[in-house]
């Protein structure tokens, strides 16, 4: 005779972001880093429509190639800079929502404080002074290929080709602020400076 089984609902969305978001620390916000993040997010809601019309120029690149036998270059090179913007753009979206890459396995052993200290370390010592060579090397970079009226060298190809190199410049300028936003808040748990903002 067989017994009868329980019946157990599993809200597999529930687990799996429990699980992408075990390793996370909650550090207490504070007036400047909430101005900040609200700023990005505004920014992101933005950027993340790239996705929804790269799919649409991808959808009429791929019908006008096999169905219409047209092939532009420039549609091609608008698909690749805008991969390159939603990519270099979710760098920084990652930082700002604690959704980026950890050694998981170290980290969740390790107590608040340290992974605090870790993290300040992370953002002073790598993070903030890598955006920081990127801008001041990527601002004389765009200057160049502005000047230079610089373009595609593909015939049909597009020009402007100064304003995907801005991208650099912009989206680690958008990495840094999210991670100045995160900086405040772990001196915040660690020093409470600058004071930690009163949860209501």
């Amino acid at each position: 005779m067989s017994q009868l089984q329980p019946h157990i609902d599993i809200d597999l969305e529930k687990v799996e972001d429990a699980g992408a978001r075990s390793h996370g620390l909650d550090f207490p916000r504070t007036w400047l880093s909430d101005m900040i993040e609200k700023t990005l997010e505004l920014l992101s809601y933005v950027l993340n429509s790239i996705w929804i019309i790269l799919v649409l120029i991808i959808v009429t690149n791929v019908t006008m190639r096999y169905v219409l036998n047209v092939n532009y270059i420039w549609v091609e090179e608008v698909q690749w800079h805008m991969y390159a913007v939603g990519f270099m753009f979710g760098i920084g979206y990652a930082l700002l929502h604690d959704a980026h890459v950890r050694v998981d396995v170290l980290a969740a052993n390790f107590r608040p404080k340290l992974r605090a200290w870790i993290e300040m370390f992370a953002i002073t010592v790598i993070i903030l002074p890598m955006c920081y060579l990127l801008i001041s090397y990527g601002i004389p970079f765009v200057e160049t290929s502005y000047n230079r009226a610089e373009r595609s060298s593909a015939p049909g190809g597009l020009s402007n080709r100064w304003m995907i190199k801005s991208v650099i410049v912009l989206a680690f300028g958008y990495i840094a602020l999210a991670a100045f936003a995160r900086l405040l808040r772990v001196t915040a748990f660690l020093f409470n400076v600058p004071r930690a903002r009163v949860s209501h």
